[in-house]
């Protein structure tokens, strides 16, 4: 070393100061980093109610479709009712925690003026039938064995889309919801 430049760690165990301050901001970075991605995953809509590219559009994704129980389900739009289409399947794992505690709340599926219709992604009409007897569910339940309106709809199962009484999609929430939460979207539909 040349003379009248010193070395911080010159004379200590290794530069311990050096290497602790480096430490603090290597944890500080990664933390940094972390939560970014974490703030990044909530503004893209991974969960809770998203203002995505469907919200303020036309539903046009089923008009008809044949119930799990038999009898078809026609879109409650169709006669000027707000509504919330609900969507799981027996092979979602957090829809079987989901569906009885919405079954058991939402009786018949009337929030007010908003029904709501759950869309079941089950491939076989006899699973879906037992899923949704076995969840209590006695709302209407639509089956949409092919995915075809789940995925104009919804990335991913369980979710919700809400709907005005003139087609519109006014919310989409992804992830579980809570009664709570359903039967507050409900009420903003007009």
């Amino acid at each position: 070393m040349s003379a009248g430049i010193t070395d911080p760690g010159a004379g200590t165990k290794g530069g311990g100061g050096t290497r602790v301050a480096l430490s603090i901001g290597a944890a500080v970075l990664a933390t940094l980093l972390i939560l970014a991605g974490v703030i990044s995953l909530l503004s893209q809509g991974s969960a809770g109610t998203d203002r995505n590219k469907l919200v303020g559009s036309k539903i046009a994704a089923f008009t008809i479709l044949p119930g799990v129980n038999g009898a078809a389900v026609r879109a409650p739009w169709l006669s000027h009712h707000p509504a919330v289409l609900v969507f799981f399947a027996n092979w979602c794992a957090p829809c079987h925690a989901e569906l009885p505690v919405l079954a058991k709340s939402l009786g018949d599926g009337r929030i007010g003026q908003a029904i709501v219709v759950g869309i079941d992604g089950d491939h076989s009409p006899s699973v879906a039938s037992s899923f949704v007897a076995s969840s209590g569910a006695r709302f209407a339940v639509a089956q949409d064995a092919n995915l075809a309106v789940a995925n104009t709809l919804v990335p991913a199962f369980p979710a919700a889309v809400f709907v005005t009484s003139s087609g519109t999609v006014a919310a989409v929430h992804y992830g579980t919801i809570s009664p709570a939460q359903l039967r507050a979207g409900a009420a903003t539909l007009r």
